[in-house]
């Protein structure tokens, strides 16, 4: 009983810490991750009462929870995009999904295969996980508010950013399911290929994308309806939480791609007020939403943290530190500039948006989600990569990327 209460007051702490941390941490222009990390460090040390990792994180656990950070993040992203962006606009972060993404992908599996000596199973699992930017802990660097017209001057780099979050976690997933395969297989024969890109690209990503257009634009069509009765009234707090597991449940269900489907539904929430020029009174909260990503971005900051100090980077040796440095500091801003570079940006966008792929939590839900479904070996070196790329990502883009954004 009386580790219930401590854990009752650490929850207590660390929330009332993050209430009063932007106070702080605008003095020392970091991101807020930063001190929660060390935080949870801290709390691991004084051998708190938590649920602490023993080095590897439980599987079950951390997938459910990773799952339902990055749903929230990704309709966050959504709805703060919505369809304020013309087609012209939109190219530049498919840019980023077709060419940095698979180039990306690409070299981390060579490089996991000829040079790691990974099997290919697992060199493609580790591609596929780490291919994704992170709407979560990237939250900082992208929009803070849904874009007008009238304010989307200057925010090449945060939509630019957001868009590319908030849609390639969805598309990572069918090289996660590819890699599933492969481990269950002793080579990739034309069945499974067929399989895979019928039901695994083609099948899922259509139906998740229509899901989540169908229910953001029933949504709107229902609650434009209702502005015209102002006696009317909802608790808009509650909406895009509700959108956000509506969406992603009945996506699972239909066996699609649920990230795809959040995002989807964040983007056409505003449908009928958009195209009619109209302020829906019924819109989705951003506000709550935020909140409760960051609430739960918190405290998986935490458990980070102690999982650090728990020896989850036991697993690696020189070669595997220089090659997650490698992929932070070389192969993203690398690529990233070289699928930007007729886009029309300027210098200082294009090594911005180039530099802040931020890898983070969907990273580790892919991990999890593969090690669950998929008969893979000598999976504990992937955990340690994939935590020492968070940690670089999360220590070296905390610390600048509040100084780099304002310069530009």
């Amino acid at each position: 009983m009386p580790s219930y209460f401590i854990i009752l007051l650490i929850i207590g702490l660390t929330t009332l810490l993050a209430s009063f941390s932007p106070i702080v941490l605008k003095y020392f222009k970091i991101s807020y991750t930063i001190p929660f990390l060390i935080l949870g460090g801290v709390l691991y040390y004084l051998k708190a009462p938590l649920p602490w990792p023993d080095p590897i994180w439980d599987i079950d656990s951390t997938l459910k929870f990773s799952e339902m950070v990055v749903i929230i993040s990704i309709m966050v992203a959504g709805l703060k995009i919505g369809l304020n962006y013309t087609w012209k606009e939109w190219r530049n972060p498919l840019r980023l999904l077709g060419i940095t993404m698979p180039l990306f992908m690409i070299f981390v599996f060579l490089y996991s295969y000829f040079i790691l000596d990974f099997s290919e199973a697992l060199a493609l699992l580790l591609a596929a996980v780490l291919s994704p930017t992170d709407p979560a802990l990237a939250s900082e660097i992208q929009l803070n508010e849904k874009q007008s017209d009238v304010s989307k001057r200057n925010i090449g780099v945060k939509y630019n950013l957001t868009a590319e979050a908030g849609l390639n976690d969805g598309l990572a997933f069918p090289f996660v399911y590819l890699a599933i395969l492969w481990s269950k297989s002793d080579n990739l024969n034309s069945e499974v290929w067929t399989t895979w890109l019928s039901y695994h690209v083609l099948y899922k990503i259509v139906v998740g994308v229509l899901v989540g257009i169908l229910i953001g634009f029933l949504y709107s069509y229902f609650t434009t309806k209702l502005t015209k009765k102002r006696e009317s009234k909802i608790h808009q707090a509650f909406v895009a939480i509700s959108l956000t597991l509506v969406s992603y449940g009945l996506a699972e269900l239909m066996s699609s791609y649920g990230f795809i489907s959040v995002f989807f539904t964040g983007l056409f929430a505003h449908y009928h007020a958009h195209i009619h020029g109209e302020s829906n009174n019924y819109e989705p909260s951003l506000a709550f939403i935020t909140n409760v990503e960051k609430f739960l971005i918190i405290f998986w900051m935490v458990f980070f943290g102690g999982s650090i100090m728990g020896g989850i980077l036991n697993f690696l040796d020189l070669k595997l530190v220089l090659f997650c440095f490698c992929l932070v500091l070389v192969a993203r801003p690398v690529l990233g500039y070289v699928a930007l570079t007729h886009s029309g940006l300027d210098l200082k966008k294009k090594l911005a948006i180039s530099f802040f792929g931020i890898r983070g939590i969907g990273s580790v839900f892919y991990l999890t989600y593969a090690i669950k479904n998929g008969e893979f070996e000598n999976t504990d070196q992937l955990f340690s990569i994939i935590s020492l790329v968070i940690l670089i990502s999360i220590i070296l883009h905390g610390l600048t990327v509040k100084r780099s954004i304002s310069k530009i």
